[in-house]
């Protein structure tokens, strides 16, 4: 069961969050820098993830 909880996905979110706490209570001038790069950065992964799935399939 634990195996399930901490998958690589779930400990990125858990860092981000944090993060997100930090900006927030010490640096909240940042806040929307951090909010604006967070969504950048994931929407980069997605595209990234899906190139990789995509060149998987067409070895397949």
């Amino acid at each position: 069961m634990i195996k399930k909880i901490l998958t690589p996905s779930t400990i990125a979110i858990f860092f981000w969050g944090i993060g997100l706490l930090i900006v927030n209570e010490k640096f909240y001038e940042y806040l929307r820098t951090y909010l604006y790069l967070s969504i950048i950065i994931a929407v980069a992964c997605i595209i990234f993830d899906n190139i990789k799935k995509k060149k998987e399939s067409k070895d397949q």
